[in-house]
């Protein structure tokens, strides 16, 4: 179970990183589609450990939309297996 300062330690380092990624092109795509997965994942650790407010106050400091937070979560789901999401 992770924390609020974890989780967002975590989506801040991965959201900068997504970031650099965005101007370098063609090479990267792959790249921002794993860190994009990565993100939906740590989107699911945080709906998991936190609180409703705990959520919002994540998605608000971290400038997330709720469309942008599924969006990440779609991703997350769409690179899973089956065992990935139990």
């Amino acid at each position: 179970m992770k924390t609020l300062e974890e989780l967002k330690a975590e989506l801040t380092q991965d959201l900068l990183e997504l970031e650099k990624l965005a101007g370098i092109w063609p090479s990267t795509i792959e790249k921002r589609h794993v860190k994009e997965q990565e993100i939906g994942r740590h989107c699911y650790e945080a709906e998991e450990d936190l609180s409703q407010l705990e959520l919002n106050t994540l998605k608000r400091v971290l400038g997330i939309s709720d469309t942008r937070w599924r969006i990440y979560k779609a991703k997350f789901i769409e690179g899973s297996s089956p065992e990935d999401l139990v």
